[in-house]
């Protein structure tokens, strides 16, 4: 059953040193490390998230809060940023973003609460005139995932071979 929310009531905050342990907790859930990886410890979600990160690389990570109440996680970046991980090498154009994205709560999957997340995200990402395009990258066999960034208006373009394996490259160009 579909859940109709309007994109004002969604806020997207950044991620605190608080907010860590919550992080942990939700990477450590099956419907999300399934697609995120293994469990990891505490001192690795610090390392990986903590809000300094924000310093180096340009990669900022928010919680998703629906009427201040935690729903999830989203993080932007630049692909281009990334060449010296392996990541996006054919992407040079500097106003490239990526989004990644998880709702904490089974309960709140399946009802279009994701796609409208990225939808005042992106919205919010495209206020900068410096950004031409929005990128995501499922696991193509993530069909939810997949589902949801297609309901937020991307569109599907290729399978593409990643350091964390295949991904499926789906695009969003900025609004006329």
């Amino acid at each position: 059953m579909k859940v109709s929310v309007a994109t004002d009531r969604l806020t997207f905050t950044p991620l605190t040193d608080a907010d860590l342990p919550v992080l942990h907790d939700w990477l450590g859930r099956e419907h999300v490390s399934r697609w995120w990886g293994p469990q990891r410890s505490l001192d690795e979600v610090v390392r990986d998230y903590h809000p300094a990160q924000r310093c180096f690389g340009g990669v900022m990570f928010f919680l998703i809060r629906l009427d201040a109440e935690p729903l999830g996680f989203i993080q932007r970046y630049a692909p281009i940023e990334h060449h010296h991980e392996g990541w996006w090498l054919e992407i040079d154009d500097p106003g490239v973003r990526g989004v990644d994205v998880f709702l904490a709560s089974e309960n709140h999957l399946d009802h279009g609460l994701g796609s409208t997340a990225v939808v005042a995200f992106v919205d919010r990402l495209f206020e900068d005139p410096q950004v031409t395009e929005i990128i995501a990258d499922p696991a193509p066999d993530n069909l939810r995932a997949v589902h949801c960034f297609r309901n937020a208006g991307f569109i599907a373009r290729q399978v593409v071979k990643t350091p964390d394996g295949p991904a499926l490259l789906m695009t969003l160009p900025r609004p006329e």
